[in-house]
């Protein structure tokens, strides 16, 4: 009865994985949105704007971009940690138009060992529920007791 118990607890927890890494990626980020006054030439549809802080890992997954020009489909199409311009591909030809850039910023720059601890939580979560499975499997092999 013991190693299905330890079985179950491991389901549930798995089961519980994908709240717990949303809920820590929330912790380590924080939003930021910043309007942008951008015009855009006769063939040109991207253009490059300096944001203020840092995506989220380095990584355009981390912004999304919107328009006050219906006309306009934009998407964050590159990124360049080194100099923080984001490239927004997707706008029309020879238009004025009022960007909007909702990103994902690190929230724990200040606090380094807190930004460590939370990266730590899914190796310790996954090596919790393979212990729990172990367990299991032990105690159901077990002879003589």
């Amino acid at each position: 009865m013991r190693p299905l118990a330890l079985l179950v607890g491991a389901a549930v927890v798995i089961l519980l994985l994908s709240g717990v890494l949303a809920a820590i990626n929330e912790f380590r980020t924080t939003n930021v949105e910043e309007p942008y006054n951008v015009s855009t030439g006769s063939e040109e549809t991207s253009v490059g704007i300096i944001i203020i802080h840092e995506l989220f890992g380095g990584n355009t997954i981390s912004a999304t971009v919107s328009s006050n020009l219906t006309g306009d489909a934009p998407v964050p199409s590159a990124y360049d940690s080194k100099t923080r311009e984001l490239t927004v591909s997707g706008l029309q030809e020879s238009s004025s138009r009022r960007l909007t850039i909702d990103y994902k910023t690190d929230a724990l720059t200040d606090y380094p060992a807190a930004g460590l601890v939370a990266r730590m939580w899914p190796l310790m979560l996954g090596i919790g529920v393979i212990g729990l499975v172990v367990a299991a499997v032990i105690s159901a092999t077990r002879r003589g007791e």
